[in-house]
Formats: C-alpha cells, sequence, structure tokens
C-alpha cells in the first residue's frame, strides 16, 4: 500500500540564512532573514550578545514557534536563526489505516474514515506553528462539519471556556499563564472554517538595571521600576560629548544589548568605522575627519538598501549615521523560484530591482497555462511580495445564473473572489428566506462547480 503524506504550506518562501561567526573580530554576523525580523535591528553582536527573531505570519521558527531567542557564541550563534513555511505532515500510521483525507483549504483539512468506521475526533483540523490543532482524529470500527474545529490551544496558555460549536465570526480571547508574555494577536477569529493564526506565550524574563557608560547617564524618561523583555532604555551624554548609535539598549532573554559610547567632542566629526559597519554603510575617497558644516556621501554594503538619505552633514561635531537595511524589512526583491513556481511571466530586467511599498509589476501566464488570480500584477505590500498564479487547469468561475437557480449567494468574505482553483472549497450561503440542510460549501473541479441547493422557508 503506498503511503499518503499531506503537507500544508500557509505561504512559499526562500529562506536566506547569513549567521555566521568572525573569527577575527570575536563577533557574529546578523542573520539575513526572510519571513521574519530581529532585534536589536543591527549589523554584528559581539560574543554574549543576544538576538531575538520573530517570524511573520505564516511563518514558524526550526523548534515551531513564533519568536526565538539566539545568543552570539565564540563559535557563532547557538542555533541558526531561520523562519520557514508552517507546514504539517499527515500519513496513516499502518498500512490497514481507515482515515482518510477529504480536502484540504489552505491550511484547514477535512477528514473521514473508510465505510464501516466512526471518526473519534473532530473531522476538521488546522495546521498552526505549532502542530496540528485539535489533534488528527482516529478511526473505530462501528461527519460532516463545515464550521470551525474547537479553537487552537497552544502551550502556557491559560484555560478557555470552550463551547461545542464555532461558526464563523466567533472570537475567542487568549492569556498567558502568570510568567509567560504574550506574543501576536490575542483574538482569534473563526473565518470561512478555520481559525486566525493564535499566539504564543514565551516565558517571561526581567533584566537587571541597564548599564552604565562613561561620560554619560540614563534618560530619566526612560527609566523604569522593573524591565522586561522587549524594555528600551535610552542614553544621553554630558556637555562636550557625543554619543554613539544606537543610543539605546533593549532587554532580551534577561540581559542587555550593548550601551553605546560617549565621545568627546572636537572640531569637526570623525567617523566610526565600527559605526558604519554596525549600520550597513561605507564611504568612499573621503577622509575620516570631516569639517564642520561639511557633507559626506555614505554607500550601502552589499546587498542592504538605503532607509533614508545616504547624505549627512557634520553639526556641531556629530554625524547622524543612516543606515542601510535588509530589503525586507521595507521592500521586496522578486523570487526567481516563485515565478517560476506560479508559472509567471516576467521582463527579466524586473529581477534584479528592489521594490517599495505598494510597487506593481505586470506579468503573464506561461504559454498553456490559466490564470487563476484576479488581480494579475506582482505587488509589493508590507515587505512582501504577493503574486498571481497560473494553472495548468483552467480555473472555475461562479455562474450567477446557477447561483439564482438554486437560490444561493457567495459567501460575504468570499464576494470579491472571480478564480476558484481545481479541487478548491467555495463557501455559500442561502439567500433570504431560504435554507438548506446540506452542506454550504460548493468544489471546483475541472472548469465545474458542483453548488449546493437551498429551499423555501
Amino acid at each position: 500500500m503506498v503511503s499518503l503524506q499531506l503537507v500544508l504550506l500557509l505561504s512559499s518562501a526562500i529562506i536566506i540564512i547569513s549567521a555566521t561567526h568572525d573569527s577575527k573580530t570575536g563577533t557574529c554576523k546578523a542573520p539575513l532573514l526572510e519571513n521574519g525580523r530581529h532585534v536589536p535591528n543591527k549589523l554584528l553582536f559581539e560574543v554574549g550578545e543576544w538576538l531575538q527573531y520573530h517570524c511573520d505570519e505564516g511563518c514558524m521558527t526550526a523548534q515551531r514557534n513564533i519568536v526565538e531567542n539566539v545568543r552570539c557564541l565564540s563559535t557563532g550563534w547557538s542555533t541558526v536563526p531561520q523562519c520557514s513555511d508552517i507546514s504539517c505532515t499527515f500519513q496513516p500510521k499502518t498500512a490497514s489505516d481507515k482515515l482518510q483525507m477529504v480536502y484540504s483549504d489552505g491550511p484547514v483539512a477535512k477528514f473521514s474514515c473508510s465505510d464501516g468506521f466512526t471518526l473519534n475526533g473532530s473531522d476538521i483540523t488546522q495546521c498552526y506553528y505549532y502542530g496540528w490543532d485539535p489533534p488528527l482524529p482516529t478511526c473505530q470500527a462501528s461527519g460532516k462539519r463545515t464550521k470551525c474545529p474547537p479553537p487552537p490551544q497552544p502551550k502556557n496558555i491559560q484555560e478557555m471556556k470552550v463551547k461545542s460549536d464555532y461558526f464563523s465570526g466567533d472570537k475567542e480571547v487568549i492569556k498567558c499563564k502568570p510568567g509567560f508574555q504574550l506574543y501576536g494577536a490575542q483574538t482569534i477569529t473563526c473565518k470561512n472554517g478555520q481559525w486566525t493564526s493564535p499566539p504564543q506565550c514565551v516565558r517571561f524574563h526581567e533584566c537587571a538595571d541597564p548599564p552604565s557608560i562613561l561620560f554619560g547617564a540614563l534618560d530619566p524618561a526612560s527609566i523604569q521600576p522593573k524591565y522586561h523583555s522587549g524594555s528600551i532604555v535610552r542614553y544621553r551624554c554630558k556637555t562636550g560629548f557625543t554619543i554613539t548609535e544606537p543610543q539605546e539598549v533593549i532587554c532580551i532573554n534577561g540581559n542587555w544589548s550593548l550601551p553605546p559610547d560617549c565621545i568627546h567632542v572636537a572640531d569637526g566629526c570623525v567617523l566610526s568605522e565600527e559605526e558604519m559597519l554596525r549600520n550597513g554603510i561605507t564611504v568612499e575617497n573621503a577622509p575620516l575627519k570631516i569639517t564642520e558644516g561639511k557633507s559626506v556621501e555614505f554607500h550601502c554594503i552589499g546587498d542592504l538598501v538605503p532607509s533614508q538619505s545616504l547624505t549627512v552633514t557634520c553639526k556641531d561635531g556629530k554625524i547622524l549615521y543612516p543606515q542601510c537595511i535588509i530589503p525586507d524589512f521595507d521592500s521586496c526583491r522578486l523570487s526567481v523560484d516563485k515565478i517560476a513556481e506560479n508559472n509567471l511571466i516576467l521582463k527579466s530586467t524586473s529581477i534584479s530591482k528592489v521594490y517599495r511599498d505598494g510597487e506593481s509589476i505586470l506579468t503573464r501566464c506561461k504559454v498553456g497555462y490559466y490564470r487563476a488570480s484576479a488581480a494579475f500584477k506582482v505587488e509589493c505590500v508590507n515587505g512582501r511580495m504577493i503574486y498571481p498564479k497560473c494553472t495548468q487547469e483552467k480555473p472555475c468561475r461562479i455562474n450567477q445564473e446557477k447561483l439564482d437557480e438554486n437560490f444561493l449567494e457567495l459567501h460575504p468574505d468570499q464576494e470579491d473572489k472571480v478564480f476558484y482553483e481545481n479541487k478548491e472549497v467555495i463557501h455559500f450561503i442561502c439567500k433570504a428566506g431560504y435554507t438548506t440542510k446540506q452542506d454550504k460549501s460548493g468544489l471546483c473541479i475541472k472548469e465545474d462547480i458542483l453548488y449546493p441547493f437551498c429551499y423555501k422557508i
């Protein structure tokens, strides 16, 4: 018997990791983390420093979490930071297992049992960063639901009072146990038969008092009675001294990031190679000391992109260093793999360009493929490229006459959707004054749609 394996992906992405150890300087380079972000946002970390990284919606760490802490060791990072697509597997435990998948709709899967067997557990389950929730059902020798499965219950949350049934629009609030801090949206919502992604409860850590610095002190406005993970404290220097960047420290996993320095102000500005490296910038054909009132133009290192103007002026003996950042933080780069995966054709000149938020590129399908997306352009939205899709099989289109004949309307969450892929589930509602005992879900089968039927009340 051939084994069956299902992998459900919330999104597709390329993981690019660059988090190596520099034996010459005893530092760790910041990870080039796609589908996530890290704090503090700098390029180099000293041995002993902590880095905290957060994965974007739809992604998880290698340990199946949303948030992870890693430490710079003499040999490199304690673990390599990475954010990969959320995935779950389904594989029958034995060749005689009677559990089978009916369909999958994004991260949600529906299961049934072979004839003569009864399903024990929820027939609908959803894939989250920590695995299936509720757990996969089993089949016992001897259902059909279109609503949401029971709400997810990740680790370290307070006990929830769970209802027997949940439908679209129902919400639950997740609270962490004492000693844990919540990351992500506290409220989860039932939408189209699936729950929005739940938050993660991370063990709470406190930091001791922030470190002191020579010729400087804490900014009184940022002093707090206690310092928890994520707390930020700022510094300021005495008269005649200028502060280096960053001017703040962050509490991460019970430890503070490295504090700034206060440097004596002389005539003009002395460029700091350490600060330039920390901000991802370099300077060409310019002296290391800039005369008061003069300007200097910096350049980004490698594939980093500027987050502001790279031309700055020496003022009062101080240079405000610009910053070059990883493109994913505020811009997008095209993925050659995603273009191929979605069967798209783009101009070759579009591939190497960095796109700002809101920018888009027109595209078309490969020969022999059909568009399966309403908006047919590649667009940069909130630092992530959104790709349309082309399929070899012609997609299904809603037939208004068929809707009227069966007294149906599209579910409000799908009113703007035009195309449906083969085997994709379509959610309907009955028109006013009509009802049905059937499942209100339809199915796209090779250009044709299987419609449910509503009758007059």
